[in-house]
């Protein structure tokens, strides 16, 4: 059964620099970017696997792009895709310490392809569904870009 719910999506961007500790070197997580988005989805079970969609923020550059997210057995899968004819468009899953390559259509742009570590996955769903999902990973292409990434998920009741 469908049902919806409220969400509250917060992206986190961090670009990672080692700094000198003695004779070796300390990980310093420095913020870049943060975006939080409130919007409505719907949910639903199948099977073993949790859904919910919604439809992208014009707030962040992805008009007419809707989201689907699969939890599934300590993976997440993020699905975009564009409306009618439109070739924008990104899959990539996130399990923890799995290195997936996925290649990532950006809207009015070239694909590329993304390398993503993920560090960490959290499933803090409750039977309803209702709660905070959150991931920690490492997202690159090329050499000349490389973030690390904190995804939350706060699901809610309509």
């Amino acid at each position: 059964m469908k049902k919806n719910v409220n969400l509250r999506i917060t992206s986190t961007q961090y670009s990672e620099n080692l700094k000198p500790s003695g004779e070796a070197f300390l990980r310093e997580l420095e913020m870049e970017d943060s975006v939080e988005i409130l919007t409505e989805g719907t949910m639903y079970q199948k099977n073993d696997a949790r859904y919910i969609t919604y439809e992208e923020s014009e707030k962040v550059g992805l008009e007419d792009i809707r989201t689907l997210l699969k939890l599934s057995k300590g993976k997440l899968r993020i699905r975009r895709y564009g409306k009618g004819d439109s070739d924008d468009g990104m899959d990539m899953t996130l399990e923890p310490g799995i290195l997936n390559i996925t290649r990532y259509q950006m809207p009015m742009m070239m694909s590329v392809d993304l390398e993503i570590y993920t560090n960490k996955l959290e499933d803090n769903l409750d039977e309803d569904g209702y709660g905070t999902v959150s991931v920690d990973y490492k997202i690159k292409f090329d050499k000349f870009f490389s973030r690390r990434n904190i995804l939350e998920i706060e699901v809610m009741p309509s």
